[in-house]
């Protein structure tokens, strides 16, 4: 099978492609370039280290087919591989993302074109997922403790995003290596950016949400400003008052000085009484000083905090004025904007991306995180709260126009109550509402509709399992990241090539025709078995081994094969076409 991908290579020049990605490494056999391609080879053919590509059961640096399917001279050692990774810097691996979304282009254009014209909805998919080394490990740059599948480790993170398609099922669209101490959150609107690029659309902005905030925000400011002006005229009635206060504190003294340095003989009667007088006016109005001053110091601090106010909600206008703009001329460029929606990790899911997505167009499907919007739903719940079973053994309740922190808009949420082992457990589903909303939309198709992101845990475990995309086959930052970029395009390489492969497919079996549906037995399975390459007069015929799981499935590559009857002429003795 990697004969075979190897000519659909080719047909999408693959390799050329390659061949355009800067390597700061001398050409001395072959040229870098080449040994990405190798790289490539492995993954697809399921090595598990990179060593493998040398001294693996089934070598390919050894399978001359497979460097001739590929149209190389000879595969890279391992050895060599790794040279060239090490040699790689952040300009390759920017060159190499833009030269595979390239490649990529077409097929997920027509992916999308066709979701479109069925007027379905793009389903993207956001998840991250952790590439954990050994604890005792100090040779990974880079890599930082964080919570990966469930505990703290040592790593790094892969964010990603995929879009559902009827054409070639899950293609990834977007992927972003990080240390292992990354947060979440900040990694969504990254991936949805580079989605976007990818599929070439977006859904039609909602401006008017956007106006409608930043009509809110200049309310706001007129009521900041209206405080920042009542905190200044205090500040001003509090200074004079600190002011005239010294001043009369000024003048006791110094009168209290003039009556105690009189001579004996100039001593006027009253001088003690006006002494003692004057030392208790001064007393009372240290203290009226003192808190006047301390009001002082709280109304400069309030006034303070009033003016940062102030300016953050000018600084977010003149941000909601651009991204209006911005949106606008976005909505203007695309007539027919397709609807979309995102579901999402829980980690994903803060007030900020929440207001982000949501003004950006999509349909937003998550969970929370924190534990806040759990319980405080959870004293909403009685003794005649009905709850609607979703699945065996899951019930849900929901509830409209909730608001969470750092989110303007009204929410859908329900809490998921599971009965199991362990006893009973919750969790809080939250999507977006739409406008004028009074009711919670159907719990069970919900439900089903979020659980239904199990398509991406899926990916992600094909890209552990398939791909062993955990073996860190690098220990340069660039070569970690070259890794990733090509794990997730050959996931969806496999998934391009059966749409080619199946019309030259001259004889086949029924476990060979349910294998094209695996990508996982198809890298495990067809990728590794053993065939006979025919050629002649153009035409280039796979034959699979009889000692494979494929025996008599023949894929013609190239030209056309003609198949002749084994003929009985004499005796026992038969002649076949080669």
């Amino acid at each position: 099978m990697v004969v075979a991908w190897g000519h659909f290579a080719n047909r999408i020049g693959l390799v050329p492609q390659l061949r355009q990605v800067p390597i700061a490494q001398k050409t001395v056999i072959r040229p870098p370039q080449e040994n990405l391609a190798a790289l490539l080879i492995g993954l697809l053919s399921g090595i598990e280290y990179l060593s493998d590509l040398s001294v693996g059961a089934m070598p390919l640096k050894r399978d001359t087919a497979v460097a001739d399917a590929w149209g190389l001279q000879r595969l890279a050692s391992a050895s060599g591989v790794s040279r060239t990774l090490h040699a790689c810097d952040a300009r390759s691996v920017e060159a190499l993302e833009q030269e595979l979304a390239c490649i990529s282009r077409p097929f997920v254009q027509r992916a999308v074109d066709d979701l479109r014209q069925g007027d379905a909805v793009l389903q993207l998919d956001a998840d991250l997922t952790g590439r954990s080394v050994s604890p005792n490990s100090r040779t990974f740059p880079g890599a930082a403790y964080g919570y990966m599948d469930g505990t703290v480790r040592l790593g790094y993170q892969v964010a990603q995003i995929c879009l559902q398609t009827r054409l070639y099922g899950r293609q990834w669209l977007a992927v972003q290596h990080h240390p292992g101490n990354t947060v979440s959150a900040p990694c969504l609107l990254g991936l949805v950016e580079m989605a976007e690029q990818r599929m070439g659309c977006h859904p039609r902005r909602r401006v008017e949400l956007v106006q409608q905030r930043g009509a809110a925000c200049q309310q706001a400011m007129v009521d900041l400003e209206t405080e920042v002006a009542r905190h200044r005229q205090r500040m001003d009635t509090l200074s004079q008052r600190v002011t005239r206060l010294q001043q009369q504190i000024s003048g006791a003294q110094s009168e209290i000085q003039a009556l105690l340095s009189e001579p004996i003989s100039t001593r006027q009667p009253g001088r003690y009484s006006r002494l003692s007088q004057l030392k208790r006016r001064s007393a009372s109005w240290e203290a009226q000083l003192q808190r006047a001053t301390s009001g002082l110091t709280r109304a400069h601090s309030t006034g303070q905090s009033c003016a940062q106010r102030l300016q953050a909600r000018r600084d977010e206008l003149g941000y909601l004025q651009v991204r209006y703009e911005h949106f606008s001329r976005q909505n203007d460029q695309q007539s027919v904007p397709p609807r979309c929606c995102i579901r999402m990790d829980a980690a994903f899911c803060s007030g900020h991306n929440l207001t982000e997505l949501i003004e950006l167009g999509y349909d937003v499907e998550s969970k929370f995180i924190n534990d806040a919007p759990l319980r405080a739903l959870l004293k909403r719940i009685g003794p005649t709260t009905t709850w609607c079973r979703v699945s065996t053994n899951a019930e849900m309740v929901g509830w409209t126009n909730y608001y969470v922190r750092s989110c303007p808009y009204p929410l859908l949420v329900a809490i998921e109550r599971f009965q199991g082992h362990q006893g009973t457990r919750y969790s809080v589903l939250v999507r977006n509402q739409g406008d004028g909303q009074t009711t919670c939309p159907d719990l069970p198709a919900w439900f089903h509709a979020y659980n239904g992101r199990q398509t991406i845990e899926a990916g992600i475990k094909e890209q552990k399992t398939t791909f062993k995309i955990q073996h860190l086959m690098s220990r340069s930052p660039a070569g970690i990241q070259i890794q990733v970029h090509l794990t997730a395009f050959a996931a969806n390489f496999v998934r391009w090539a059966v749409e080619w492969i199946e019309p030259r497919i001259e004889q086949s079996t029924n476990h060979f025709q349910q294998v094209l549906t695996s990508p996982k037995q198809l890298v495990r399975v067809a990728a590794n078995s053993l065939a006979v390459i025919e050629r002649s007069d153009g035409c280039t015929a796979i034959h699979f081994s009889h000692l494979s799981s494929f025996p008599c499935v023949i894929i013609c590559t190239s030209g056309l094969i003609a198949q002749q009857l084994s003929l009985r002429l004499s005796g026992n003795h038969f002649f076949s076409s080669a």
